[in-house]
């Protein structure tokens, strides 16, 4: 789910692994938002939360493909758990995540780019949010309006910092529509048990394939 959350969303992917259940809501009616604070409250207990910046502490739009998937149900109900149990286990979840994203594109047969070694790949899910801010560009959404989805600042444009410091409701409604890739096979995401996924634990050593 992280390349598709990346993709669908613009944000950090050390933002993304934080996500909670609690995290999850309906902003407006029928628009579902996520939103990592850098203070959080875990079980009764007060825990800093890695967020880059203050910026990065806004809520993002989440598109309504990972509401028709059922995402967006399942990951509300999982209130104060991880919405990625598995990687926020581990001592370095942030560094973890990016090993496990760079063996996943390498698997998938994802090449650096032309002129970059092995080590171009590690770029490759940063790709992604960059690829979300071009396809909104592509899409028409404001320039101001990118940049609050993607967690940046509102502009350094004097103007650029009046109005709301996040996406308003008719700014939200067209975030949660916007084109899907239709170079993009989203039918993989379809009909994922997203309660046996979350179940799943990691085995260390190659793994046998049924």
């Amino acid at each position: 789910m992280l390349p598709l959350l990346g993709h669908l969303t613009s944000r950090r992917l050390g933002l993304l692994i934080h996500l909670r259940g609690n995290d999850i809501r309906e902003q407006f009616p029928e628009v579902w938002v996520g939103q990592v604070t850098r203070l959080s409250q875990i079980k009764g207990t007060w825990t800093t939360i890695p967020v880059k910046t203050q910026d990065s502490e806004r809520y993002f739009v989440l598109h309504d493909f990972l509401k028709e998937i059922g995402f967006i149900d399942w990951a509300s109900r999982q209130g104060s758990k991880f919405l990625l149990p598995n990687i926020m286990k581990l001592k370095d979840p942030s560094k973890s995540a990016s090993s496990y994203m760079q063996r996943l594109f390498k698997q998938a047969g994802i090449k650096p780019k032309a002129g970059e070694d092995s080590v171009g790949r590690r770029e490759v899910f940063h790709s992604l949010r960059g690829g979300s801010i071009q396809d909104m560009r592509d899409s028409g959404v404001d320039p101001r309006d990118r940049r609050m989805q993607a967690g940046h600042s509102a502009g350094s444009d004097e103007h650029d910092l009046y109005g709301f410091d996040v996406a308003t409701e008719k700014e939200a409604r067209k975030l949660k529509v916007l084109p899907l890739d239709p170079e993009i096979d989203y039918s993989v995401f379809r009909g994922l048990d997203f309660n046996a996924i979350a179940k799943r634990k990691r085995v260390g050593g190659p793994q046998k394939r049924k």
